[in-house]
C-alpha cells in the first residue's frame, strides 16, 4: 500500500525562514499549506514552487484571528486530506525601552507570538490526531533564556514559546504528537528591517561579530528537526555558546545586550 503524501502547514511562509522552509519541505515531496497575510508573496511562494515534487496551497490568515487559524486547518486537510506537520513560524520583532515603547507595538508582538502560537496550535492539533500523529515546530530563539535590555518584550514573548514547548510536548506524547522548539539565532531575513519599535541607536560594530545564518539553513534546520522528532534545537555551537554563557554568567550576557543600545 502506497504511503500518503506528507502534508505540512506553515505559518509566517510570504518570506524568510517561512518561505525557505516551504520551498524546502516541497522539494521532498511534502504538501505544504503556506499561511500568510500577504497574498502577493503566496503567489511569489507558488510560483518558486512550481516544478518541485509537493505542491503548495497558498492561504492567505492572520495568526492573531484565531477563527481564521481554524479556517486555514480546515481548508488544508479539505484540500490534501490530512496534517503531518506543523511550523509555528509568524513572529514579530521589537527594540527599545519597556516603559518607552509605543503600546501598541507591544500589543502586536504579544498577539503575534504568543496569541499567534496558540491559535495554530489549537486549531492544528485535532488534525494531527486524525492523521494518528505527527510533528510540531514553535520558531523560538536564543534569546528565549538570555538577558536581552531593549529586547525585553520579544525575548520574553520567546522564554514564553520554550516553556510552552516543553509542557505541550507532555501533554501530547500520548497522540503521537512531537514538539521541536527551534532557538534560531540571526539569520538575514527581513525580519530585522521590520521589526517594530525604536532604531534611533544603531547597533555597535560588536554586533558584526554574530555571525548570520541564510534562512535556507535554518529551513534544513527544521526539516531535520521534523525528520528526527527533535525536542530543542540549536542550529550552530555560536548559539549553543551563547545560551551556556547565559546560564553561567547571566549579568554579563545582559550587560553586554545592553551595551549595544546605549
Amino acid at each position: 500500500m502506497t504511503e500518503p503524501t506528507r502534508t505540512l502547514l506553515i505559518t509566517g511562509a510570504s518570506s524568510g525562514i517561512g518561505f525557505a522552509t516551504a520551498l524546502a519541505f516541497c522539494r521532498r515531496g511534502w504538501n505544504v499549506a503556506a499561511v500568510a497575510r500577504r497574498a502577493d508573496r503566496l503567489t511569489a511562494l507558488v510560483e518558486d514552487g512550481r516544478g518541485l515534487s509537493g505542491n503548495i496551497l497558498p492561504l492567505t490568515a492572520d495568526v492573531t484571528d484565531r477563527e481564521a487559524m481554524r479556517r486555514a486547518i480546515e481548508a488544508t486537510v479539505t484540500h490534501f486530506g490530512r496534517l503531518d506537520a506543523l511550523v509555528a513560524n509568524a513572529g514579530i520583532g521589537q527594540r527599545g525601552a519597556v516603559v518607552e515603547a509605543e503600546w501598541a507595538h507591544l500589543d502586536a508582538v504579544l498577539r503575534t507570538n504568543l496569541d499567534g502560537v496558540y491559535h495554530t496550535i489549537r486549531a492544528g492539533v485535532p488534525a494531527l490526531r486524525q492523521s494518528g500523529g505527527g510533528q510540531i515546530v514553535i520558531i523560538s530563539s536564543v534569546l528565549a533564556t538570555l538577558i536581552a535590555p531593549y529586547y525585553a518584550t520579544y525575548a520574553a514573548s520567546k522564554a514564553f514559546t520554550a516553556s510552552f514547548a516543553a509542557s505541550l510536548r507532555m501533554e501530547l506524547e500520548d497522540d503521537r504528537i512531537g514538539v521541536t522548539e527551534m532557538r534560531v539565532g540571526r539569520t538575514a531575513t527581513e525580519f530585522n528591517a521590520r521589526r517594530l519599535g525604536s532604531t534611533d541607536n544603531a547597533p555597535k560594530q560588536s554586533h558584526k561579530l554574530v555571525p548570520v545564518m541564510t534562512p535556507e539553513f535554518v529551513a534544513e534546520g527544521i526539516v531535520r528537526a521534523v525528520e528526527r522528532r527533535s525536542k530543542v534545537v540549536y542550529l550552530r555551537w555560536f548559539d549553543r555558546m551563547l545560551a551556556w554563557g547565559g546560564v553561567i554568567a547571566p549579568g554579563v550576557m545582559g550587560r553586554f545586550s545592553r551595551a549595544q543600545y546605549r
